[in-house]
């Protein structure tokens, strides 16, 4: 999987994607200004066939008030810390689920991961 950083991750998250044989792509190379739009983020991000990790609660929270329509893999590492509970936490969600789904929202706390369906998705 290739994934956009979002947010202020630490540098370990990157590494433990890259651990984990993902590639990482910085907000930059969206060339996107860092206020823009979640619905062109979402667009641009879906275009260049990306996920996004992003430790914002903005965007966990948003995407689903303005009912934005995103076909890809969303992860929010809602938990403090820094390097380590980054790492981890990347890593308790690649030993729990080896293929993440489309179109879910993945949420990593200190002691669990929740999935969530995305707007506009079914299961099946």
């Amino acid at each position: 999987m290739q994934w956009l950083l979002h947010g202020s991750l630490t540098p370990a998250v990157a590494d433990a994607l890259v651990r984990h044989e993902h590639k990482v792509h910085p907000f930059d190379e969206l060339g996107l200004p860092a206020d823009a739009p979640l619905a062109d983020l979402l667009r641009a991000v879906e275009d260049k066939q990306w996920d996004i990790i992003s430790n914002d609660p903005a965007m966990a929270h948003d995407i689903f008030e303005v009912h934005a329509h995103f076909s890809r893999t969303i992860v929010f590492l809602q938990l403090p810390g820094g390097d380590v509970e980054q790492d981890d936490a990347v890593n308790r969600l690649f030993a729990r689920y080896r293929r993440l789904s489309p179109r879910r929202l993945y949420s990593v706390t200190e002691n669990r991961v929740k999935i969530r369906q995305l707007p506009g998705a079914t299961f099946g």
